[in-house]
């Protein structure tokens, strides 16, 4: 088993004289490009193996090969040597373990009948050198998106590198493919195929190097192509590029929603309240042709616009009066609502939120920096925020699935290290934070891009670099934000994981919602209200039967929740009893400033803490406590038996009991009752009347009406924008 090849022999033998001369065989292998892919394709510098933080039996590589020369160190020279043996490379642990011909915890890796064994065999035999003959420039991953027809299609991978020297190379057979659902795409590693084996969209992930490129495979979800209208084109670019998704997996779409529907979901989409019973009439009344578009421009033009959609994105920034002190953080409310008031260009928002100093009870900007725990907090919510990246994942190794770096991630931090922070925040000729690695304090650095020196501005190059037009990231975040936030989930899912790896469900789309966000002035408006009139977001939140599983690619609306603010101001509106937050008697949860305020209400909702990045709410009505709440709390006993409220006055006002149960609808549900809730109401009447129809007493039409209306208030239609 451990014969001494002849293949060693020869090669000893024929690179003896160039190796003497100082001089590089022609076939030398270049460690960086030829030794470190075998390891990753073949799991060695996994996370799960000695990729860990770590390593795994006293031997620790970089993970994924991210630090060559590390790894190169900790084979050939740790161990006293003895992981290669330069005289015997077949007796080297590197070998021996990798095919188990000893014990090993990680079982067999390849054989010693591989390309892999006989490439490491050649390395070691020419000393284990780490030569950096070449650089890689380039891969190309094909197929990098391809549609099947059936069921267990196959496609064949191919992956090409290029590298400084001119030289291209077939690195396929060393390159990593990982399937996001082994049950759903396989991967034969002899042939390089991938066999799709479910309908749908699917991502294989291809790794070589430190290139992470992501396959897309698909099958029709449905088996029978889609009848299309070629006279028809859209007139949006939303929804061109939504119905070819639609056409290519052949998912019906629903149709538009009703008036009724429509009104509720554009009005909480945008306010953040319910429409009126008055308002809802006068819409549904409305003949003409562009009332929908009307309407979504009348309420971006609203306070309740600007005070809502700072409410999103309060959560989303952490504003946390806990760090920012109540002062602070009603600064930083006030300075983000007046800049959705004035639809202010976010890439100036950007930058004034990173550039700022000064007093930030004062200056509502200043106050992202005074979020974030620590220069490392401040680098992870800057890259969130403003690239819808998780840099946080290059903290302690490289990005395991992006091209982020422990440099970038520590650079970055360096950036925000100069800054002096308390309720002034300024800038500081000192600073600087530790790189894991190297023990040393870390460069400066635009993550990604480049090493700053010491005489330049960090935050003002960062602020310029990241806002720019030609910025990957800036646009496309931001829009990927806003279409998550009136559609329902992200076209990249989740909205902070941008990243080659974890694709666009229709990346056309983002493509050209990001150009028309940079062609606009980054101005929030503009793209909400392209998407507000789209088909797609009009489409009601039915299904039918062919696109009931969709829940990606929009061929209905997707149901989604509420934030808690939203619930309990829908709850006073529609009740028509306040409820009262704090000693300032406030009256409307959407302008609290204070997320720490103590409300019990509030609380049981759910509302963001943001101690965590809250994008969007959970769609699930809740806890048990929050539905304990519903069935026994105050929060809508109360207000139903308030002889200030409305339900009172309608009472006295409706004696007809289906002009009132209507009302209750529309208050409610912003929708009168459709037929078989009649029907059902109707008997559940006939059974609580007397014989004659008639009530037996006020209390008792009270205490029924009552309940009707706790039913509505706790049903999932209330609580959930649909």
């Amino acid at each position: 088993m451990f014969r001494f090849s002849m293949m060693t022999l020869v090669l000893c033998a024929g690179d003896a004289s160039q190796w003497a001369r100082g001089e590089e065989p022609n076939d030398a292998i270049d460690f960086d490009t030829q030794v470190v892919p075998i390891l990753t394709r073949y799991g060695c510098n996994a996370g799960a193996c000695h990729g860990a933080a770590i390593g795994r039996g006293g031997f620790k590589l970089s993970l994924f090969g991210s630090r060559a020369a590390d790894d190169q160190v900790a084979i050939v020279q740790e161990l006293e040597g003895r992981r290669i043996n330069l005289y015997q490379p077949q007796q080297s642990l590197l070998l021996r373990k990798a095919t188990e011909t000893m014990e090993h915890g990680g079982g067999e890796r390849f054989d010693d009948a591989s390309p892999a064994y006989a490439l490491l065999e050649q390395w070691i035999a020419q000393g284990g050198k780490r030569l950096q003959r070449r650089q890689l420039t380039d891969v190309r991953v094909t197929p990098s998106n391809v549609l099947l027809e059936n069921v267990q299609d196959s496609v064949a991978v191919s992956v090409i590198a290029r590298f400084d020297d001119g030289s291209t190379e077939d690195v396929t057979d060393v390159t990593s493919l990982t399937s996001d659902d082994a049950e759903s795409v396989s991967i034969d590693r002899d042939s390089n195929r991938l066999t799709v084996h479910r309908r749908g969209e699917h991502v294989v992930i291809a790794r070589y190097l430190d290139r992470v490129h992501a396959i897309r495979l698909g099958i029709p979800l449905g088996t029978k192509e889609l009848e299309s209208s070629p006279d028809v084109e859209p007139q949006s670019v939303v929804d061109r590029w939504v119905d070819v998704k639609l056409r290519q997996l052949r998912i019906p779409a629903s149709p538009q929603a009703g008036d009724h529907e429509f009104a509720r979901r554009v009005w909480l989409d945008l306010t953040g309240h319910l429409p009126s019973v008055e308002q809802l009439d006068a819409f549904v009344a409305d003949r003409s042709d562009d009332k929908r578009q009307r309407l979504v421009d009348r309420l971006l033009n609203t306070d309740q616009f600007a005070a809502y959609w700072a409410l999103k994105w309060a959560n989303l920034l952490g504003i946390d009066s806990k760090s920012l002190q109540p002062e602070g953080s009603q600064a930083y409310h006030d300075w983000l609502t007046e800049s959705f008031r004035q639809d202010r260009p976010w890439n100036a928002s950007a930058s004034a939120m990173l550039t700022a100093s000064g007093d930030g009870y004062l200056d509502g900007s200043v106050n992202f920096l005074r979020s974030g725990n620590g220069p490392d907090g401040l680098a992870e919510l800057a890259t969130r925020v403003f690239m819808g990246v998780r840099l946080r994942c290059a903290n302690c190794h490289d990005h395991p699935l992006d091209h982020w770096t422990q440099d970038d991630y520590h650079g970055l931090a360096a950036i925000f290290a100069k800054l002096k922070r308390g309720r002034v925040v300024s800038t500081s000729t000192r600073g600087e934070v530790t790189h894991p690695v190297t023990g040393q304090p870390a460069m400066a650095r635009i993550p990604g891009t480049r090493d700053l020196s010491a005489d330049e501005n960090g935050r003002m190059e960062f602020a310029r670099w990241v806002t720019a037009p030609s910025n990957p990231y800036f646009a496309r975040a931001a829009v990927n934000r806003i279409w998550a936030q009136l559609m329902g989930r992200g076209l990249i899912d989740p909205v902070d994981d941008i990243r080659a790896t974890n694709p666009a469900s229709h990346p056309e789309l983002l493509d050209a919602l990001a150009s028309e966000f940079t062609a606009k002035g980054f101005r929030f408006r503009p793209i909400i209200r392209l998407i507000c009139h789209s088909d797609a977001y009009g489409r009601t939140s039915q299904t039918r039967p062919a696109n009931e599983s969709d829940s990606v690619y929009y061929s209905h609306f997707i149901p989604r929740g509420l934030e808690a603010e939203v619930v309990a101001g829908a709850i006073a509106d529609v009740t028509g009893v306040d409820i009262v937050y704090g000693a300032g008697d406030q009256r409307d949860a959407l302008r609290l400033t204070d997320n720490r305020m103590a409300s019990e209400t509030l609380d049981i909702l759910g509302r963001c803490d943001r101690e965590a990045a809250c994008e969007t709410p959970e769609l699930s009505a809740g806890s048990l406590a929050k539905v304990l709440h519903f069935l026994n709390g105050d929060l809508l006993n109360r207000r139903l038996d308030d002889p200030r409220g409305r339900l009172t006055k309608w009472l006295q006002v409706y004696p007809d009991d289906f002009k009132l149960m209507e009302t209750l609808y529309k208050q409610t549900l912003s929708r009168p009752p459709n037929a078989s809730e009649r029907r059902y109401w109707a008997k559940q009447l006939e059974l609580a009347t007397e014989a004659d129809g008639q009530w037996h007493d006020p209390p008792t039409r009270q205490m029924f009406f009552a309940d009707v209306f706790w039913g509505l208030l706790t049903s999932e239609t209330f609580l959930t924008n649909h």
